[in-house]
């Protein structure tokens, strides 16, 4: 992730004048450590010295100005006034994290070394008071609890950047017929921050004619090594290879961090629908959403920027009652590297319109999270749910993953015919649900969760 999309995380150890300091220090040497481990997606900026006076309290403020700090977690060290984080938040003008460790354990005969509890409910009441933004986080770096709330915060700050500062690219508009696909650009940038430009499909194909002939054929065969592609048609394969190639190049001229393309009826009228480079993309980093949905294409985005890894823009086709299970596919365009390698791995025509390439295969086992954003009465929600997919190999053409949900299959898809949420879904193989709803909580954005 460039600097510009990376979050500036400030650390900060407080503790009053009169509370002993060999607590403070050593709480700041291991929780700036911790954050430096387990939050490698940000940079840290460590403050040159516990916050204890007035004059460190004014040259830590200083110090995280110059920096460009984003967001700040205050640790204390021991009892802290209401000084320190008001005089932050207004200084600055971040949101602040206050987070109080457990007690030293209690002995009967000696003093309180710390007393954070009593601590952060006194400054967090201040903060509402002087209507900060404000988050607090109870328990030891060890206890689980605080250690996935500290994450998930950073994690969702750190996603709403990175959001804020992404291109997306459209790559022609939406199939015919797919109301749902259609976008509204000014909220998407008033929510997300996301910026949208737009190329023609026709720039797609002068790039895939004009590549020299020894670069697509190399791609060649490399597919060829690598995919049984026994009954692709003539044509098709050469097609594959040019139009990887050329996404790949459109994309980095055109400064796109992220796409969605029009996938059909063009690019099947020239028998060159995408699917398969679309999934060989995706493992390259490169994530262009299918069938123009830029809303499915918004959570897509939040999920890789969360995780890193590829995900997986599909419909949900079919319901087991018995086993609870629902079966997410799509026509071919899931990551080579999310197959099941239990099961074949084909190149194949696409399955239904038989105009281009296609991955048929199952998708491999493990927790998932679904995720779409929507535009439901000119507002977002996001549409979140859990899942394990399951080892299962698939039973249509296609690419899929049956998924299974804690939920009530039926209930579940009652619920979003109800709720008016639209046909795709982007999965990853990873929990962020809490990552997602904290950001969500963030943006003011409903979450609709099953």
């Amino acid at each position: 992730m460039n600097g510009q999309k990376r979050l500036n995380l400030g650390f900060v150890t407080t503790y009053s004048g009169r509370w002993p300091k060999e607590l403070p220090e050593k709480r700041n040497a291991e929780y700036s450590a911790w954050l430096e481990e387990n939050l490698p997606q940000v940079s840290l900026v460590r403050a040159s010295r516990i916050g204890c006076t007035k004059e460190a309290l004014e040259a830590i403020a200083e110090e995280f100005k110059e920096a460009s700090v984003d967001l700040m977690v205050m640790v204390y060290g021991a009892f802290t006034g209401d000084d320190a984080a008001a005089y932050f938040t207004e200084m600055l003008n971040i949101p602040i994290i206050l987070w109080a460790p457990y007690e030293v354990p209690f002995e009967k005969d000696e003093r309180l070394y710390a007393n954070a509890l009593c601590s952060m409910t006194m400054n967090a009441a201040a903060l509402r008071r002087l209507g900060a933004s404000y988050h607090t986080v109870y328990g030891s770096k060890e206890d689980a609890r605080a250690a996935s709330r500290i994450k998930g915060l950073v994690t969702a700050y750190q996603t709403i950047k990175a959001m804020r500062h992404t291109s997306l690219g459209l790559l022609g508009y939406r199939p015919t017929a797919f109301y749902n696909c259609a976008f509204d650009e000014g909220l998407i940038r008033r929510t997300f921050g996301v910026k949208i430009e737009e190329t023609d499909l026709k720039v797609v194909f002068d790039v895939m004619d004009a590549l020299p002939e020894a670069e697509w054929k190399a791609d060649m065969e490399k597919m060829e090594a690598s995919y049984n592609m026994d009954t692709l048609p003539d044509g098709h394969l050469e097609n594959h290879s040019k139009l990887y190639l050329a996404l790949k190049e459109v994309m980095k001229n055109q400064g796109y961090d992220f796409g969605v393309i029009k996938c059909w009826p063009e690019m099947g009228n020239l028998h060159t629908t995408p699917c398969a480079v679309l999934g060989r993309l995706a493992d390259d980093g490169v994530c262009i959403g299918c069938e123009g949905d830029v809303d499915a294409e918004l959570a897509q985005i939040a999920q890789h920027y969360m995780t890193g890894l590829p995900t997986f823009i599909t419909d949900m086709i079919n319901i087991d009652e018995e086993k609870n299970i629902m079966t997410f596919w799509h026509c071919g365009n899931a990551a080579p590297s999310l197959a099941n390698p239990a099961y074949p791995l084909l190149l194949r025509n696409h399955p239904l319109a038989g105009q281009g390439t296609a991955f048929w295969g199952a998708l491999k086992p493990g927790q998932v999270t679904i995720a779409r954003f929507c535009n439901i009465d000119g507002s977002y929600k996001l549409f979140l749910m859990r899942g394990e997919a399951v080892d299962m190999d698939r039973y249509t053409r296609g690419i899929m993953a049956n998924v299974k949900v804690k939920r009530p299959v039926r209930e579940v898809i009652e619920k979003i015919i109800e709720e008016g949420v639209p046909h795709h879904y982007s999965l990853v193989w990873a929990d962020v649900a809490d990552e997602l709803r904290q950001m969500c909580g963030l943006l003011g954005i409903p979450v609709i969760e099953l």
